[in-house]
Protein backbone atom coordinates (compact mmCIF):
# COMPACT_ATOMS: atom_id res chain seq x y z
CA UNK A 1 0.00 0.00 0.00
CA UNK A 2 2.80 2.11 0.35
CA UNK A 3 3.54 2.29 -3.06
CA UNK A 4 0.05 3.58 -3.43
CA UNK A 5 0.83 6.64 -1.13
CA UNK A 6 4.14 7.26 -3.10
CA UNK A 7 2.02 7.18 -6.42
CA UNK A 8 -0.02 9.71 -4.69
CA UNK A 9 2.53 11.90 -2.71
CA UNK A 10 4.43 12.07 -6.27
CA UNK A 11 1.55 14.40 -7.64
CA UNK A 12 0.96 16.50 -4.65
CA UNK A 13 1.54 15.50 -1.31
CA UNK A 14 -1.77 13.97 0.25
CA UNK A 15 -3.27 16.06 3.46
CA UNK A 16 -3.03 14.24 7.02
CA UNK A 17 -7.28 13.86 6.73
CA UNK A 18 -7.23 12.60 2.97
CA UNK A 19 -4.12 10.33 3.75
CA UNK A 20 -6.56 8.65 6.67
CA UNK A 21 -9.67 9.08 5.15
CA UNK A 22 -7.75 6.87 1.75
CA UNK A 23 -6.16 4.86 4.47
CA UNK A 24 -9.06 3.83 6.16
CA UNK A 25 -11.52 2.56 3.30
CA UNK A 26 -8.94 0.80 1.27
CA UNK A 27 -9.12 -3.08 1.02
CA UNK A 28 -6.17 -5.82 0.37
CA UNK A 29 -6.95 -8.75 -1.84
CA UNK A 30 -5.28 -11.76 -2.85
CA UNK A 31 -6.15 -12.78 -5.80
CA UNK A 32 -4.54 -16.05 -7.06
CA UNK A 33 -3.29 -16.43 -10.70
CA UNK A 34 -5.97 -16.79 -13.19
CA UNK A 35 -8.26 -15.44 -10.70
CA UNK A 36 -10.86 -13.32 -11.87
CA UNK A 37 -11.19 -10.42 -10.60
CA UNK A 38 -13.79 -8.39 -12.66
CA UNK A 39 -16.21 -10.73 -15.04
CA UNK A 40 -17.63 -9.12 -18.50
CA UNK A 41 -21.16 -8.29 -17.86
CA UNK A 42 -20.94 -7.12 -14.43
CA UNK A 43 -20.87 -3.95 -13.42
CA UNK A 44 -17.32 -2.80 -11.43
CA UNK A 45 -17.36 -1.51 -7.74
CA UNK A 46 -13.94 -1.18 -7.29
CA UNK A 47 -10.72 0.54 -8.99
CA UNK A 48 -7.32 -1.31 -7.68
CA UNK A 49 -3.63 -0.76 -7.42
CA UNK A 50 -1.27 -3.60 -8.11
CA UNK A 51 0.86 -4.12 -5.18
CA UNK A 52 2.73 -7.39 -6.45
CA UNK A 53 1.66 -9.49 -9.45
CA UNK A 54 0.55 -9.02 -13.35
CA UNK A 55 -3.45 -8.18 -14.52
CA UNK A 56 -4.24 -8.20 -17.81
CA UNK A 57 -8.15 -7.27 -19.46
CA UNK A 58 -9.31 -9.60 -21.75
CA UNK A 59 -12.36 -8.67 -24.37
CA UNK A 60 -13.82 -10.52 -26.88
CA UNK A 61 -13.88 -9.57 -30.49
CA UNK A 62 -15.35 -11.86 -33.92
CA UNK A 63 -15.63 -14.58 -31.06
CA UNK A 64 -11.89 -14.63 -30.31
CA UNK A 65 -10.05 -13.76 -26.74
CA UNK A 66 -8.06 -10.01 -27.21
CA UNK A 67 -5.73 -9.00 -24.56
CA UNK A 68 -6.52 -5.02 -24.29
CA UNK A 69 -4.60 -4.23 -22.12
CA UNK A 70 -1.71 -5.86 -19.35
CA UNK A 71 -0.34 -3.82 -16.25
CA UNK A 72 2.05 -4.56 -13.44
CA UNK A 73 2.96 -3.23 -10.11
CA UNK A 74 2.05 0.38 -9.24
CA UNK A 75 -0.35 0.69 -11.43
CA UNK A 76 -3.76 1.67 -11.36
CA UNK A 77 -6.25 -1.01 -13.31
CA UNK A 78 -9.84 -0.31 -13.45
CA UNK A 79 -12.64 -1.34 -16.36
CA UNK A 80 -12.90 2.48 -17.21
CA UNK A 81 -16.22 2.52 -18.80
CA UNK A 82 -18.00 -0.01 -16.44
CA UNK A 83 -16.61 1.43 -13.44
CA UNK A 84 -17.12 5.10 -14.11
CA UNK A 85 -20.83 5.07 -15.76
CA UNK A 86 -21.46 1.85 -13.22
CA UNK A 87 -22.66 -0.14 -16.48
CA UNK A 88 -21.70 -3.46 -17.23
CA UNK A 89 -18.46 -4.44 -18.41
CA UNK A 90 -17.17 -5.48 -21.71
CA UNK A 91 -14.15 -7.11 -20.28
CA UNK A 92 -12.64 -9.36 -18.26
CA UNK A 93 -9.78 -8.31 -15.64
CA UNK A 94 -7.63 -11.73 -14.51
CA UNK A 95 -4.89 -12.12 -12.54
CA UNK A 96 -1.66 -13.42 -14.51
CA UNK A 97 0.04 -14.18 -11.61
CA UNK A 98 -0.26 -14.10 -7.67
CA UNK A 99 -1.76 -10.91 -6.63
CA UNK A 100 -2.04 -8.23 -4.09
CA UNK A 101 -4.22 -5.81 -5.11
CA UNK A 102 -5.54 -2.78 -2.83
CA UNK A 103 -9.14 -1.03 -3.89
CA UNK A 104 -12.18 1.15 -3.42
CA UNK A 105 -14.92 1.28 -3.77
CA UNK A 106 -17.11 3.87 -6.86
CA UNK A 107 -18.86 4.98 -3.29
CA UNK A 108 -15.60 5.93 -1.49
CA UNK A 109 -13.46 7.27 -3.97
CA UNK A 110 -16.20 9.71 -4.84
CA UNK A 111 -16.93 10.46 -1.26
CA UNK A 112 -13.07 11.30 -1.10
CA UNK A 113 -13.55 13.91 -4.13
CA UNK A 114 -16.23 15.59 -2.48
CA UNK A 115 -14.71 16.03 1.23
CA UNK A 116 -11.19 16.57 -0.04
CA UNK A 117 -11.19 18.97 -2.96
CA UNK A 118 -7.62 18.87 -3.46
CA UNK A 119 -7.77 14.96 -4.23
CA UNK A 120 -9.35 16.25 -7.72
CA UNK A 121 -6.03 16.92 -9.00
CA UNK A 122 -4.49 13.64 -8.58
CA UNK A 123 -7.78 12.46 -10.28
CA UNK A 124 -7.02 14.70 -13.06
CA UNK A 125 -3.51 13.91 -13.23
CA UNK A 126 -4.08 10.30 -12.98
CA UNK A 127 -6.48 10.08 -15.33
CA UNK A 128 -4.52 11.79 -17.92
CA UNK A 129 -1.61 9.38 -17.60
CA UNK A 130 -4.01 6.78 -17.94
CA UNK A 131 -5.38 8.49 -20.69
CA UNK A 132 -2.01 8.85 -23.11
CA UNK A 133 -1.73 5.03 -22.69
CA UNK A 134 -4.59 4.13 -23.51
CA UNK A 135 -4.04 6.34 -26.83
CA UNK A 136 -0.75 4.74 -27.29
CA UNK A 137 -1.95 1.21 -27.12
CA UNK A 138 -4.28 2.63 -29.80
CA UNK A 139 -1.44 4.16 -32.11
CA UNK A 140 0.59 0.49 -31.54
CA UNK A 141 -2.59 -1.00 -32.91
CA UNK A 142 -2.48 0.16 -36.45
CA UNK A 143 1.51 -0.48 -37.03
CA UNK A 144 2.94 -3.42 -38.69
CA UNK A 145 4.19 -6.87 -36.60
CA UNK A 146 7.75 -5.91 -36.18
CA UNK A 147 6.81 -2.30 -35.55
CA UNK A 148 4.47 -3.21 -32.65
CA UNK A 149 7.37 -5.93 -31.03
CA UNK A 150 9.76 -3.48 -30.85
CA UNK A 151 7.54 -0.72 -29.32
CA UNK A 152 6.53 -3.49 -26.56
CA UNK A 153 9.89 -4.24 -26.48
CA UNK A 154 11.66 -0.52 -25.78
CA UNK A 155 8.23 0.69 -23.88
CA UNK A 156 7.10 -2.57 -21.97
CA UNK A 157 10.31 -4.98 -22.14
CA UNK A 158 9.75 -6.22 -18.80
CA UNK A 159 6.28 -8.10 -20.17
CA UNK A 160 8.11 -10.59 -22.04
CA UNK A 161 9.27 -13.34 -20.24
CA UNK A 162 6.66 -12.81 -17.31
CA UNK A 163 3.97 -12.89 -19.60
CA UNK A 164 3.46 -15.43 -21.17
CA UNK A 165 3.85 -14.79 -25.20
CA UNK A 166 0.28 -16.57 -26.06
CA UNK A 167 -1.14 -13.52 -23.72
CA UNK A 168 1.52 -11.08 -25.70
CA UNK A 169 0.37 -11.94 -29.37
CA UNK A 170 -2.97 -11.63 -28.51
CA UNK A 171 -2.37 -8.13 -26.89
CA UNK A 172 -0.10 -6.86 -29.75
CA UNK A 173 -2.95 -8.02 -32.27
CA UNK A 174 -0.56 -10.59 -33.91
CA UNK A 175 -0.46 -14.55 -34.16
CA UNK A 176 1.35 -16.39 -31.83
CA UNK A 177 3.65 -17.71 -34.65
CA UNK A 178 4.52 -14.06 -35.76
CA UNK A 179 5.50 -13.37 -32.36
CA UNK A 180 7.16 -15.89 -31.92
CA UNK A 181 9.27 -15.21 -34.81
CA UNK A 182 9.82 -11.55 -33.80
CA UNK A 183 10.78 -12.04 -30.86
CA UNK A 184 13.29 -14.51 -32.52
CA UNK A 185 14.41 -11.83 -34.74
CA UNK A 186 14.80 -9.05 -32.37
CA UNK A 187 17.02 -11.36 -29.94
CA UNK A 188 18.81 -12.13 -33.16
CA UNK A 189 19.40 -8.51 -33.49
CA UNK A 190 20.62 -7.56 -30.25
CA UNK A 191 23.21 -10.61 -30.97
CA UNK A 192 24.60 -9.01 -33.91
CA UNK A 193 25.40 -5.66 -32.48
CA UNK A 194 28.91 -4.59 -31.17
CA UNK A 195 29.60 -4.52 -27.77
Amino acid sequence: MEQLFILFDHIQRLSDPLREYIFSVLRRKEIKKKGIILERGKVSKYIYFIEKGAVRAVRFEKGRERTAWVMLESNIVVSVESFFLQQPSTETIEALEDCILHCISYEELYEAYRLFPEFNLHRGVILERYYALSEARNRMQLKKARDKFEELMTKQPDLVGRVNDRILASYLGVTPGTFSLEKKRFAKGLKNQPA
